[in-house]
């Protein structure tokens, strides 16, 4: 599935595949990520957002056969990433329906699989380390004018 215009009850059906771990692996692509993270910012808190993404990206790792070891699977670090950079999208949007918002921040150019990388070093990001816990960049400090600067 292409995530380029999406209703909300496909929104919504993305969500329910995701938390009941019925999404085909496949499906689990970095806009789906995205969409996730999205949506958990404008459903709950930011800190009840990044807590149900680390519950259901590892329980649907496991679900469809991929584990959460110290080489793959759950990335600690880059999901904080994601929800704080989707978190900082919300905050200068002026439609914050479901469906505009998850549409424009994958429209957005803050959707490269590449931004972590203007943050963070390769060997930190991809460090046992950060992968288990959160790690602070060390290229550039994580705030919304840094984003807004680098792209």
């Amino acid at each position: 599935m292409t995530y380029t215009s999406l209703t909300a009850e496909e929104i919504s059906g993305l969500l329910y595949q995701f938390e009941s771990c019925t999404l085909p692996r496949a499906a689990w692509t970095h806009e789906a990520h995205l969409i996730v993270a999205v949506a958990y910012n404008l459903l709950y808190s930011k800190t009840t957002a990044l807590e149900k993404a680390r519950l259901h990206i590892r329980r649907y790792n496991e679900a469809v056969g991929t584990p959460n070891t110290d080489q793959g699977g759950y990335h600690e670090t880059i999901t904080c990433f994601w929800i704080w950079l989707a978190d900082c999208f919300l905050q200068i949007q002026e439609d914050k329906s479901m469906e505009a918002a998850c549409n424009s921040f994958i429209r957005s150019r803050y959707t490269d699989q590449k931004l972590p990388l203007r943050f963070y070093s390769h060997a930190l990001l991809f460090s046992v380390k950060a992968r288990k816990a959160f790690v602070a960049p060390d290229l550039a400090p994580l705030e919304m004018t840094g984003i807004a600067t680098t792209t």
